[in-house]
């Protein structure tokens, strides 16, 4: 399941980090690692607001489809 696909309040793990290794080096500099759990804050049209480890991002639709996460039980 990629990170575009989830709804308001959902927390979950991430698993991989697709697409360009410039977009992957970014994403592990702003602190999205493997296993980092996830929060979907807010969506709003194309972009997500989430909190990652204690910290809030903003990113866009095409971003959250590069990041593949699994629901957290």
């Amino acid at each position: 399941m990629r990170l575009s696909d989830c709804a308001t309040g959902q927390i979950v793990q991430i698993t991989q980090l697709c697409g360009e290794l410039a977009l992957k080096m970014r994403l592990v500099n702003l602190g999205f690692h493997t296993h980092s759990v996830v929060e979907l804050l807010v969506t709003r049209g194309s972009n997500f607001v989430v909190n990652v480890d204690g910290s809030r991002f903003a990113l866009d639709q095409q971003i959250a489809r590069q990041i593949e996460v699994e629901r957290r039980s």
